[in-house]
């Protein structure tokens, strides 16, 4: 019993006291496995450290949710009509002086395959409506404002569905 007890008290020890971290005095912080590699090839790298992507990297990386997966033939073929019927809409309500969230729900509302989900969303960038057909496996989606619009096909965000979060 004891020999347990002296282990727990040498592990618990170790963990709090910072096993195997070396401290050493002076007056900057010393290469540790915390600091990054330098971004520049021609300074000396410490060792041990981390490599870091580069900032245009994680930039990337932080807005991968917004990419669309592979739209696959089939799901392509039953979108495309559904976006050219509904470019014929808007054109129709461009025609008419048509705006407002309204006109622009009824439009999508009436092009969408029975079944699927519709989300409209007014007050995007520049009052814009922005909408999504939620089709099995992609999504017929955009925006219409008083000066244009823009209807595309494609696959499913990262982030699951057919817009991103609002906010996001």
């Amino acid at each position: 019993m004891k020999v347990l007890a002296a282990f727990v008290a040498v592990l618990l020890s170790a963990v709090l006291n910072g096993c195997g971290v070396v401290r050493t005095q002076g007056a900057g912080p010393s290469p540790s496995a915390l600091l990054p590699c330098p971004e520049a090839a021609e300074l000396p790298t410490p060792s041990p450290c981390v490599t870091m992507p580069s900032w245009e990297q994680k930039h990337a990386d932080n807005k991968s949710y917004r990419q669309r997966a592979t739209l696959s033939p089939e799901v392509a073929a039953e979108a495309e009509p559904v976006a050219k019927a509904l470019r014929g809409k808007f054109a129709d309500l461009r025609e008419r002086e048509l705006r407002g969230e309204a006109h622009i729900a009824k439009a999508v509302r009436a092009v969408a395959p029975q079944g699927t989900n519709v989300i409209i969303r007014a007050g995007g960038a520049g009052s814009a409506v922005v909408f999504a057909i939620e089709l099995r496996g992609g999504c017929v989606s955009g925006f219409y404002n008083e000066r244009e619009s823009k209807v595309e096909v494609g696959g499913y965000i990262k982030d699951g569905g057919c817009l991103t979060a609002p906010g996001h």
